[in-house]
């Protein structure tokens, strides 16, 4: 299957130094989202912007979210990443490790 145009691209030299890596919550699980962590927004792209993944060797369409929030002042905001539509693909629970890495045009979501 041909890959899917998306409306993002990975600009050339824009690169996902090391892998993300997060244990999933209990608000991530019920959500079916991934928070993307402040001090990586930058290796990810903007939010709603829709852009390729990769898991288990199929390759689906997702985008950011950003969430508003006023948890601890001052009000800001969280990004999630929509994982809800391949979550069948991964284990997908509390606790368990989610890897993201930059690949070819694409970042591979997999477990840790």
């Amino acid at each position: 299957m041909a890959p899917q145009p998306y409306t993002w691209r990975m600009p050339a030299g824009k690169t996902l130094r090391s892998p993300y890596i997060r244990k999933l919550s209990a608000e991530d699980v019920a959500t079916g989202t991934l928070l993307i962590e402040k001090a990586r927004w930058r290796a990810f792209p903007p939010p709603m912007r829709e852009f390729g993944v990769e898991a288990a060797g199929q390759r689906f369409a997702t985008r950011i979210v950003a969430e508003d929030c006023d948890c601890v002042p001052p009000a800001h905001q969280h990004l999630h990443l929509e994982l809800g539509h391949l979550r069948h693909l991964l284990r997908f629970e509390r606790g368990e490790r989610i890897v993201v890495e930059q690949g070819d045009g694409v970042y591979l979501i997999s477990n840790g």
